[in-house]
Formats: C-alpha cells, sequence, structure tokens
C-alpha cells in the first residue's frame, strides 16, 4: 500500500529530522526541503500530500510560497508551522486558503492528525480537479452554436423548451433539437439533470449575466 506523502519545507535541518522520524513512525512517506525555492524545483504537485511549511524562511517565505503555489493552480493543502507568528500573518494564511496555522511549541499529536485530515481534503481537491479538467475537455468539443444552446439549456433547467431556446437564438426548433442531441453525446450527459450538475462543476458553462 502506498503511504501518504507529506512535504516538509523548513531551513531548520533539526526540524526536518524530528518531523520527519514522527512521520515515518506514523506510516507516512516524508519528503523533506530547506527552502521553498527547492520545494518548487523538486516536489511532485500532483499526488495527495500535504505541505508542512515554516512562515519565515531566508529567501522566499512560507507566505510567498503559498502564494506562488495558489497563482499556479497548486490546491496543495498546507499546514504553516512558526515560531513567531502574529495574527495579521495567520489571517493571510488561512485567506490564501491554509489548512492550518500552528505556532510553536504545539503537540505532535495534534500535528499528526490535522496532516491526516488534511491529506485526506487534498485527495478530495485533486478529485475534483479532475473532474472539471474533464468536464472542460468535453466543453471544448462543443460548437460555438452549441455552447449557447447549452448556456441557455442550464439557464433555467426546470422550464426552459427547444422552442423558447429557438426563438431566443432565431433559429428552428429542429435545429434545436439536433444541437441538444449532439451536446449531450459529447458531454456523455444521461439527462438534463446530470447536464446541470456538469455546470455546477465548471463555471465556464454559466450564462453571463
Amino acid at each position: 500500500m502506498q503511504k501518504d506523502t507529506v512535504y516538509i519545507v523548513d531551513d531548520d535541518h533539526d526540524v526536518r529530522k524530528a518531523l520527519t522520524r514522527s512521520l515515518s513512525q506514523s506510516g507516512f512517506r516524508a519528503e523533506t526541503f530547506s527552502s521553498a525555492t527547492e520545494f518548487l524545483d523538486q516536489a511532485d504537485l500532483h499526488v495527495p500530500c500535504c505541505l508542512v511549511l515554516d512562515v519565515r524562511m531566508p529567501g522566499m517565505n512560507g507566505l510567498d510560497l503559498q502564494q506562488n503555489l495558489v497563482e499556479s493552480g497548486h490546491q496543495i493543502p498546507i499546514i504553516f508551522i512558526t515560531g513567531h507568528g502574529d495574527i495579521p500573518m495567520s489571517v493571510r494564511a488561512i485567506k490564501a486558503g491554509a489548512y492550518e496555522f500552528l505556532e510553536k511549541p504545539y503537540q505532535v499529536e495534534d500535528l499528526l492528525i490535522k496532516i491526516q485530515f488534511a491529506i485526506e481534503h487534498g485527495k478530495k481537491l485533486l478529485s475534483d480537479q479532475g473532474q472539471k479538467a474533464e468536464i472542460s475537455e468535453k466543453y471544448e468539443t462543443l460548437t460555438g452554436r452549441e455552447k449557447e444552446v447549452l448556456q441557455l439549456l442550464v439557464a433555467d433547467a426546470a422550464n426552459v423548451s427547444n422552442k423558447s431556446i429557438a426563438r431566443k437564438l432565431n433559429i428552428s426548433h429542429r435545429t434545436v433539437d439536433d444541437h441538444r442531441a449532439k451536446i449531450m453525446k459529447k458531454m456523455e450527459a444521461s439527462s438534463l439533470v446530470e447536464l446541470v450538475e456538469m455546470t455546477k462543476v465548471c463555471a465556464v458553462f454559466l450564462p453571463e449575466s
């Protein structure tokens, strides 16, 4: 059974060593990095994981690394650890999506529990990202007119009809029938309800207000 990965980014060698030992004893796979740039250069950001991150480090600090990951679209659950934290710092980290912000000294047992929950959260994020990417690929196979029909279909799924769509787009209802059938096939949706659920995953389908 493959072990869950925990990345540790801290410029303190002793901290990295102690955390690695505790994580290994608890059944995790730990990888350590002495700097944010080393982490960005070497870590696999596409596997279920958790990042245990020091705030204050030479060069790129922990908050800057978090911002870098967010801007790159990597939704990795981050547990910040710091011995010099303050309220504005923790607020910034949490607002940017940090899973937890811990100040030293902390109980290792508490950290391990938070890491386990963070990893489960990360797995869900990866699953959601994969689903969104898959739906987006299907959406991009639609023609421009099919996208217009799709947007009208999901705008008011309970009341919309092919005839009303035809009037709005100034085309025949038979043409709408044809577009609708092609949309369902390309999106691999078995029903309008399923098609609407897809729109909730990927906001690109929502009609402009």
